[in-house]
């Protein structure tokens, strides 16, 4: 059956798609293998200036930015040269089986003899036709697959992030303001110690300020400051820095965000009895069956799991 190959012939395409492969194949390849150092580099620096996320360890923020980051142009264009490199022969010889079937048929006329016009010019297009059916079947996948912007695969992450200390404070200490309309020292004393289960300790005279910081802890590093002032006096911007923070002169002056991550039993009672308070509860997210119970309060970003 030597006069399937018999006109066009194909090696061209091969030895071409064999060369587009590999090119990409080493693009993709050295991609990759430069990804988890940039990965681990870009969390090491969020982490010396306590950028990073609380809720995500280094291996699923490592997870998220390869995911996001990744070399897929080139991954996939040598997918696709790859597939044609291998599946070229095998179209090349059902095209002409195809065109030999048509030839016998015929009752071998000269018009769809092989080697000929009509033989070369079916084996072309066919040729050009199934490339390009595996190069539109690569991109749609390509294309389908393509990962979301980095917060929604850090978000993905987080739903699987499971605390391994009773309680992460962050940036540490975090601290609170209980001057505020209708909040209070003995409110924050109910929340901390009989509702959360950490320690309190009293500084009559914070930092030599005069003002009182309750100290909440569960016996590690990690602080929760309360602040009142002495003698309802206020709290100033030299005395307590963290409540008036501006990032721009034009910008009103906010008090600094801070994350707090906390490991309980009966997690959704802890989380009901703060809501009976009449406290202020923003963003509110999980159910009385959940293992996570969020919510914003002030300028703090509260998270309860269950454990």
């Amino acid at each position: 059956m030597t006069v399937f190959f018999e006109g066009l012939s194909f090696l061209w395409a091969i030895a071409a798609m064999g060369l587009v492969a590999s090119f990409f194949g080493i693009w993709a390849f050295v991609g990759y293998r430069k990804l988890a150092g940039d990965a681990a580099a870009d969390w090491d620096y969020k982490l010396a200036n306590n950028m990073q996320d609380l809720r995500l360890t280094k291996e699923a923020y490592i997870r998220a930015y390869r995911k996001v980051n990744a070399p897929r142009f080139p991954l996939y264009m040598a997918a696709g040269a790859g597939l044609i490199l291998l599946l070229t022969p095998v179209v090349f010889s059902l095209i002409n089986l195809g065109l030999y079937g048509v030839w016998i048929f015929s009752d071998k006329s000269r018009v769809f003899e092989p080697g000929y016009l009509v033989w070369t010019f079916s084996i072309f297009f066919s040729l050009i036709g199934a490339w390009a059916f595996i190069g539109a079947s690569v991109a749609r996948r390509f294309h389908a697959k393509a990962p979301g912007p980095i917060r929604d695969e850090l978000i993905n992450e987080r739903a699987d992030f499971e605390p391994t200390e009773a309680l992460v404070v962050g940036d540490n200490p975090a601290h609170i303001n209980a001057s505020l309309e209708g909040v209070n020292r003995e409110l924050y004393k109910t929340i901390f110690v009989e509702i959360l289960g950490l320690n309190q300790t009293i500084e009559k005279n914070w930092n030599g300020t005069g003002h009182v910081c309750d100290m909440y802890s569960d016996g590690t590093d990690m602080k929760i400051c309360v602040h009142s002032p002495k003698n309802k006096t206020a709290l100033t911007a030299e005395t307590h820095p963290f409540f008036f923070q501006q990032t721009h002169a034009r910008e009103e002056a906010q008090p600094v965000e801070y994350t707090i991550i906390l490991k309980l039993k009966n997690t959704h009672i802890a989380y009901e009895k703060m809501q009976g308070l009449g406290i202020k509860m923003g963003k509110t997210t999980g159910r009385a069956t959940s293992r996570l119970r969020s919510f914003d309060h002030e300028n703090l970003h509260i998270f309860l799991y269950e454990g």
